[in-house]
């Protein structure tokens, strides 16, 4: 759900109003518990706890301004302490800093009451409510690795840079490359030894230098150092000593960190965390790289996702989102269909390329809606050639990880060809492999039903990432498309050649047809079809081409 965006001066402004109409009117920061001052120099700071005024010093239980700030909605909630009843008002929005970088925060709008006829069950209600907080908050541990839990984390975060004004501080993100294939190849039991192992590591690190560690997420770890006593060979030795540990034939280890090296100190612990988790993400595919840090660069990089993910809605709505198409050939040129790919075309005429995009799509959640709207272009150019000499032609577009775990695909698909009155088998659906992989079983249902329906289904990018062969057995789908990578390390890596004809030739055994992206040269496709691929997609045949050009060139 989309957020107020409001700016330091704007807020200063909508709080001075609001003090006239309420008891208390303020912004906090609920990941961290504490309220925002805004200064005249535009500047935001930390103050106290916002829980002082109704509690004995600890978290809320069931804090209904960290609902309202993680699900977007509005939330009210009483508490009751020292004879008096705290009304709540918590309204999420988004906070925009004077250098660009925008976080989540909630106006509190507090009326306090005190209702004598109430007093004795408002007594009873805060006792209760100080027993189950009691229960709720008796350890600030992770309950499996014995770390900060993420909450714990931030709070301290807090208190030690505000302690320790003289020190400068690095923040350290810590993510594991695919984790959910760990326990999706080796069970929940080994996926938990490895979190506790890296946790142990970690938490040696932050001992050693008067620091914190912490568990933010699943495979998520944070640390808080004194920067004196940061060292980038401790976070290579984790690496080294973890992959040691458990790397095992398909799957290599990996962990990633991303440092922010703490100009302003007094940002939230979460822009902090933010900036580390930007660093870390430009090198979470890497194979050799451990640590990246933030710098200028990224944050130019991170005001330009504010921007897309700020635009899209708007860019979709206006139709500045078009599809393009890439020609499939047989080995003798002839067109047999295309893949429908996303082209953002701006008014003034520039394009934002996919590469610039998707990605920040993914992770922004929205990619689902630009999948749907590509979809419904893909079936209405279908529908368009049935009656004419294109009928045959068909085209496959691509579907995320997050189609298949939040999206109702199979409906989705079948209302549109429905609507269309398109065949099914005109339309073809590209599953990406790691999709695949983390929850194979969940995909396996919604392929059968989609391959019932009449879709052809293909598995996109093999030999891409951590390839398990055996999920072929297990799922069910007509096509392979191979992807580029494996094509392309050919000339460096000989190994690939052979690693490639043995693709191939599995999946011709299986009786699935195959296409290899990324064909560039003649000698390519010559030694493709001598292995026994004759289906292919690259520039050797043709660029992404607009639906206008597609229809001329066929």
């Amino acid at each position: 759900m989309n957020k107020t965006e409001y700016t330091v001066g704007e807020m200063r402004s909508l709080l001075k109003n609001m003090s006239g109409m309420y008891d208390l009117a303020r912004v906090v920061d609920p990941i961290e518990c504490r309220i925002l001052d805004f200064n005249s120099d535009g500047t935001v700071s930390m103050n106290e706890t916002c829980y002082g005024i109704w509690n004995a010093g600890q978290r809320c239980i069931n804090c209904s301004s960290a609902v309202a700030c993680r699900t977007g909605c509005h939330q009210e909630k009483a508490e009751y302490f020292h004879n008096k009843v705290f009304h709540i008002q918590s309204n999420p929005i988004t906070l925009k800093l004077p250098d660009g970088d925008t976080y989540d925060a909630v106006v509190e709008l507090v009326s306090i009451g005190k209702e004598e006829k109430d007093v004795e069950e408002a007594n009873d209600r805060a006792a209760e409510n100080i027993d189950h907080m009691a229960v709720q908050y008796q350890s600030i541990h992770d309950e499996m690795t014995g770390v900060l839990n993420s909450g714990a984390f931030y709070e301290l975060a807090r208190g030690y840079i505000e302690k320790n004004p003289d020190l400068s501080w690095v923040l350290i993100s810590g993510n594991i490359m695919n984790f959910r294939l760990v326990n999706t190849l080796f069970g929940v039991l080994k996926g938990n030894e490895v979190l506790i192992k890296t946790a142990e590591m970690l938490k040696q690190i932050a001992s050693e230098a008067h620091g914190l560690c912490g568990r933010l997420g699943s495979d998520q770890f944070a640390l808080l150092l004194p920067q004196d006593k940061y060292k980038e060979d401790a976070l290579l030795s984790v690496q080294r000593d973890l992959a040691e540990a458990f790397n095992a034939g398909i799957y290599t280890f990996i962990i990633h960190f991303g440092v922010d090296e703490v100009v302003d100190p007094t940002i939230p612990i979460s822009v902090m965390y933010g900036r580390a988790n930007s660093a870390l993400r430009t090198i979470r595919e890497s194979m050799k790289k451990t640590v990246a840090y933030f710098d200028s660069n990224l944050l130019n990089r991170l005001l330009f996702e504010q921007e897309v993910i700020g635009n899209f809605r708007n860019a979709l709505k206006n139709k500045q989102f078009h599809m393009y198409l890439q020609p499939l050939a047989r080995e003798n040129g002839e067109i047999f269909g295309a893949e429908a790919l996303a082209r953002w075309i701006k008014p003034d005429g520039s394009m934002v390329m996919p590469g610039d995009f998707i990605e920040i799509l993914e992770q922004a959640g929205f990619i689902h809606e630009l999948d749907m709207f590509i979809w419904e272009c893909a079936i209405k150019q279908l529908s368009a050639w049935k009656d004419t000499e294109k009928k045959d032609l068909m085209i496959s577009v691509n579907m995320s990880a997050k189609d298949f775990f939040s999206t109702e695909v199979y409906q989705v698909l079948s209302d549109l060809v429905e609507k269309y009155q398109v065949d099914a088998g005109k339309l073809r659906l590209e599953i990406t492999e790691t999709a695949l992989l983390e929850e194979p079983e969940s995909c396996d249902a919604i392929i059968k039903r989609l391959r019932k329906k009449g879709f052809i289904v293909e598995i996109d990018d093999f030999g891409k990432g951590y390839s398990s062969i055996s999920m072929l057995k297990d799922i069910q789908a007509d096509v392979m498309k191979i992807d580029m990578s494996l094509l392309h390390e050919i000339d460096r890596k000989p190994r690939s050649k052979i690693i490639l004809k043995s693709i191939i030739g599995l999946a011709n055994d299986l009786g699935m047809e195959v296409i290899t992206e990324g064909v560039e040269t003649a000698e390519q496709l010559k030694m493709l079809s001598d292995m026994g691929c004759h289906l292919f997609q690259g520039f050797y045949f043709s660029h992404p081409l607009s639906a206008e050009e597609f229809e001329k060139a066929v």
